[in-house]
């Protein structure tokens, strides 16, 4: 059966914080985690940013990764990289509002949801047709809409 495994990117050196597309590597934890998994693919397709690419760089032990930049996570705009409670004090109407509606609202200079989900459906469309067995490191954001995917077949597992 052709396998595809899902795998969020490891524990990132900036931690609690809306990265979005900040652009941190690992932390040593995050390194070890990594390290530690071990799928036996044949690819490893990837965001293009430091913690996934990392992530999947460590998973593959040689394996081709290949850069895929419609699996970059969705940027938040003037709150990447921000704590909530930083969000909140800036604009604590609108953080309510996220929080109420997190898909429908959108920070300022930030990408509305269905422009993300839309480019990263297009790359698993992509990835779905490639070379199995295979992993997608990503983020917490496009796991959430490759989740939604109607997959044309079963051999999808989320790590």
């Amino acid at each position: 059966m052709p396998q595809l495994f899902l795998v969020r990117h490891a524990e990132p050196a900036l931690t609690g914080v809306l990265l979005g597309q900040c652009d941190p590597g690992l932390s040593e934890a995050g390194r070890v985690q990594a390290s530690s998994l071990s799928l036996d693919v044949k690819v490893v397709y990837t965001s293009p940013l430091r913690r996934a690419v990392e992530t999947a760089t460590l998973i593959a032990r040689g394996t081709p990764v290949e850069i895929v930049n419609d699996l970059r996570e969705i940027t938040f705009g003037s709150w990447d990289g921000l704590t909530w409670a930083e969000i909140e004090s800036a604009d604590p109407e609108l953080a309510a509002r996220k929080l109420a509606d997190w898909q429908g609202v959108t920070p300022p200079r930030g990408e509305p949801w269905p422009e993300f989900a839309s480019r990263v459906r297009r790359a698993f469309d992509q990835i779905v047709s490639g070379i199995r067995p295979a992993a997608v490191v990503a983020h917490a954001g496009v796991m959430h809409v490759v989740a939604r995917v109607d997959l044309p077949y079963s051999g999808v597992h989320e790590l």
